[in-house]
């Protein structure tokens, strides 16, 4: 996989800080990475809070903010899952997300493989 290390650290940080951020104690976070055809598949998937089907057509806006119950443990611009999305766009990848409210989240980014050639 060719990709800029840096913009994809950005990626992984802020997917895992906002897992981090919105599963309760005791709760789960689980990272995969697997190869499916000619892409690297990477999931991250949480028992947090979730995601209400009327906010997930809007988080990858920039300025939206699902949890409008922000604190100080909870802070952010709403600029991160923005971000996120164009740096994977850049890299001709694609990224989904699936959640249940009261169930957690799941975020799938599917980058294109090369082929090396021996």
């Amino acid at each position: 996989m060719k990709a800029d290390p840096d913009l994809m650290n950005q990626v992984w940080l802020n997917l895992l800080t906002n897992s981090i951020k919105f599963t309760p104690a005791r709760g789960s976070i689980c990272l995969k990475l697997s190869e499916q055809g000619k892409q690297a598949v990477f999931s991250i998937t949480d028992s947090g809070i979730g995601i209400s089907s009327e906010e997930l057509v809007h988080i990858f806006e920039r300025f939206f903010k699902a949890d409008k119950s922000r604190t100080r443990t909870k802070e952010g611009s709403g600029l991160g899952l923005s971000i996120v999305k164009k740096i994977v766009e850049i890299h001709h990848a694609s990224i989904d997300v699936k959640s249940t409210p009261g169930k957690g989240t799941t975020f799938i980014v599917s980058l294109p493989l090369q082929q090396v050639h021996v």
